[in-house]
């Protein structure tokens, strides 16, 4: 008998009911050419998984194979078991709760045949819960592991070549049980050759259990939480080298491992122990924690990460309470400082000499969000030429707007090249929703013409697509994003016009509704003025009246030349 092409892992405790459908998703995949096994390990449940496992091992001889075992409590050791009986040329890791789609095996599996795949993801769908998406927007057959988001699906759900995880000996931690995905995902993404992403088919589909029984939602041990960051930092430095890939790697688990577990429950451990944990903190900060990985932290992760560097227990306690209450919408939410072109959140202890927490920690200017609105899209002619009429309103959420130097931005799509269109201030629409904090927006209203014939340093734009950006400036502070998505409800349809040799059409872009220009060059018949056209009709009009009066003239004369001497004879009408 040959080998399977891939084995699904199932590790299986009191999971009924989810579990049948979990296992009609394996039997029924359309795999074509490729064959299946299952290897499904029933860890000591007590609800009647065993049986059920036991019966389509029954009805699927051949294909799906039970293994009973005591529970270990955790899904390592089932995995590992069943890791370790595989025959399959790739294996693939599947929850008992969740359940697959259709073509999801053939489709990695083809993907990895194509380009020698280590490790192929299939897109998550969430089924009464949200699941990572950032890494599902397009299909990769190579993932560059310094800038993919793949960091952020760091669960075992994923094809994986079994002889690639045999060869580096790649196995979960059965000693932990909280956090062992993350710790064998980053280890196999570190040492795969290839990795790869199927983004265009459902292939895993993630449910939220009712009752919520798995030990993850239930584990809350900060301290436990603190060894896997430990030993995710270790791994991370074992198998990467200094540079981008480990950067990217150390930003994640810094902000998804070590410094998320000084969440809420931090403050309520003993003090013995949250001494322990800043202590754990600190020897994995001061050794891997730069000035390049902090500036792409939250300004909530920084204060974490300075506190605990420097022993400040209490100060970290007093901002970690002011989170919670303002997550809680216990409180109002915290105040913008804007300062020396910076935007700071006015947290605890900001600008407080004595406690002396750089400013640097409570920095959010990369993090501010513009918010804008397009009113109208209007068509003005002055004498000859006509401009592109834009008003609408821009502002930075939570910061006043102070001395505005609103700009429209527009951007040739084949080429980059950028023209700046300056904007008058205008009073903000009565009806306009303002977002974020109370703050003054009164001068956020604008209005903007395009000139197309002009608009490029005095010569008209190139054609083609142009697509339309705000940038909003206000007290030293920048925003800038493409405008148009958001509109007024009583919006007109978009106008455009020709000016000159040029014609632009405004539309919006198909998913996104940002607005964009279409400038093309009018043909020469089209380039003809309406005045100049009704001085020619008049003109033709003229002679055709003359011509057609001597012509008139010249007839009766004939007829009555031909008619002298001659009687009326049958067929001819009366005079």
């Amino acid at each position: 008998m040959s080998d399977p092409t891939v084995t699904v892992i199932i590790g299986a405790y009191n999971a009924m009911p989810y579990l049948t459908r979990c296992l009609e998703s394996v039997v029924e995949q359309s795999l074509g050419t490729y064959e299946l096994e299952c290897l499904a390990v029933d860890d000591g449940s007590t609800d009647g998984t065993g049986q059920e496992l036991d019966r389509f091992a029954a009805e699927h001889p051949g294909t799906v194979r039970v293994i009973h075992q005591q529970n270990s409590g955790g899904p390592s050791s089932p995995r590992n078991v069943a890791l370790g009986l595989a025959r399959g040329r790739y294996v693939f890791f599947l929850d008992a709760d969740d359940y697959l789609g259709p073509h999801a095996l053939r489709r990695m599996i083809d993907m990895a045949e194509r380009n020698g795949s280590d490790i192929t993801l299939g897109k998550y769908v969430g089924v009464n819960c949200t699941v990572p998406r950032s890494m599902f927007e397009a299909d990769q057959e190579v993932v560059d592991l310094a800038t993919s988001r793949v960091w952020y699906a760091l669960t075992p759900h994923k094809l994986m070549r079994r002889s690639f995880l045999e060869e580096r000996r790649l196995r979960f931690d059965e000693d932990i049980h909280m956090g062992e995905d993350r710790l064998f995902v980053t280890k196999a993404y570190l040492q795969a050759s290839v990795i790869s992403v199927v983004a265009d088919e459902d292939c895993y589909f993630k449910v939220q259990r009712d009752d919520e029984g798995n030990l993850t939602s239930n584990f809350s041990d900060v301290m436990k939480r603190l060894e896997v960051a430990r030993r995710l930092m270790t791994a991370i430095t074992t198998h990467s080298e200094p540079g981008p890939v480990r950067d990217a790697a150390l930003l994640r688990h810094f902000r998804g491992g070590l410094l998320d577990s000084f969440s809420w429950r931090f403050p309520l451990l003993k003090e013995s122990d949250r001494l322990k944990a800043m202590g754990i903190a600190k020897e994995q900060l001061d050794e891997f924690y730069t000035p390049e990985l902090a500036v792409q932290m939250t300004a909530p992760l920084r204060l974490v990460a300075h506190c605990a560097q420097h022993g400040l227990q209490r100060e970290l306690i007093d901002i970690i309470d002011f989170l919670t209450a303002e997550r809680d919408k216990h409180r109002p939410p915290h105040e913008i400082a804007v300062k020396n072109g910076h935007a700071y959140a006015a947290y605890p202890y900001f600008g407080d000499a004595k406690a002396g927490i750089p400013d640097s920690c409570y920095d959010v200017t990369a993090g501010l969000q513009q918010d804008d609105r397009l009113d109208a899209v209007e068509w003005h002619r002055t004498g000859r030429r006509g401009v592109l009429r834009l008003r609408g309103h821009g502002y930075i959420e939570n910061v006043d707007t102070q001395e505005p130097a609103t700009e429209l931005i527009l951007r040739l799509r084949n080429d980059g090249r950028e023209v700046r269109v300056p904007t008058r201030s205008a009073p903000l629409s009565a009806h306009a929703h303002v977002r974020g904090h109370d703050c003054d927006h009164s001068a956020a209203g604008f209005t903007a013409d395009i000139d197309i014939t002009h608009a490029l340093d005095g010569a008209p734009l190139p054609t083609g697509v142009w697509d339309v950006y705000l940038n909003v400036r206000s007290q030293g502070l920048s925003t800038q994003r493409r405008f148009g998505a958001r509109k007024a409800d009583d919006l007109a349809p978009a106008r455009g016009g020709r000016s000159g040799p040029l014609e632009v059409d405004p539309y919006y872009t198909r998913g996104f509704a940002n607005l964009s220009l279409h400038i093309t060059r009018v043909s020469q018949t089209k380039q003809v003025s309406k005045g100049f056209k009704r001085r020619v009709r008049r003109r033709l009009t003229g002679l055709s009246k003359q011509i057609g009066g001597r012509r008139l003239r010249r007839v009766a004369k004939l007829r009555h030349l031909s008619g002298l001497g001659r009687t009326n004879g049958p067929g001819r009408s009366q005079p």
